[in-house]
C-alpha cells in the first residue's frame, strides 16, 4: 500500500467528530430510541419518525417488531446521506430489540458509548 507519512489510513482516524445524538419517542407503555451519529440537520427527526411510522403499532409479534425496528433503520440510512452510524432500539413487552447500522456495528466504542449512554442517561 502506497501512503504518505502522517496520512490518515481509516476513516475513523481522520473523523471529524460527528455528534452521537439519541431521540426517545414513547409509545404506549414502551419507548423506541433512535441513535444517529450524522453531520446531517435533525430539526425533521420527529416528523420523519411520525409521518412515516405507526409507532403505536410496533407489532404483536416477535418477529413484527424485529421487522418493524429494521425498517426504521433502513429508512434512517436512506434519509440522512451523511450518517455514519444508525441505532433504533425498541423496548416491548419483555423484550429488547435493536437494530444497528454502520458505525454502532463497525466499531466497539461506538456501541459502548450508545448502550452506556442508554442505561446511565436518566429518560425524563
Amino acid at each position: 500500500m502506497n501512503y504518505k507519512k502522517n496520512e490518515e489510513l481509516t476513516r475513523v482516524s481522520c473523523k471529524h467528530y460527528s455528534p452521537l445524538t439519541i431521540r426517545k419517542y414513547t409509545r404506549p407503555g414502551y419507548p423506541l430510541f433512535v441513535a444517529l451519529i450524522t453531520d446531517d440537520s435533525l430539526d425533521n427527526l420527529d416528523v420523519f419518525i411520525t409521518k412515516n411510522f405507526e409507532l403505536e403499532d410496533l407489532g404483536k409479534t416477535i418477529e413484527e417488531i424485529r421487522q418493524k425496528v429494521g425498517k426504521i433503520t433502513d429508512e434512517l440510512v436512506k434519509y440522512y446521506k451523511k450518517a455514519e452510524g444508525v441505532a433504533v432500539i425498541a423496548f416491548a413487552d419483555k423484550l429488547v430489540v435493536s437494530s444497528l447500522w454502520g458505525d454502532f456495528m463497525t466499531f466497539w466504542q461506538c456501541k459502548a458509548e450508545l448502550y452506556f449512554l442508554l442505561l446511565n442517561t436518566p429518560w425524563v
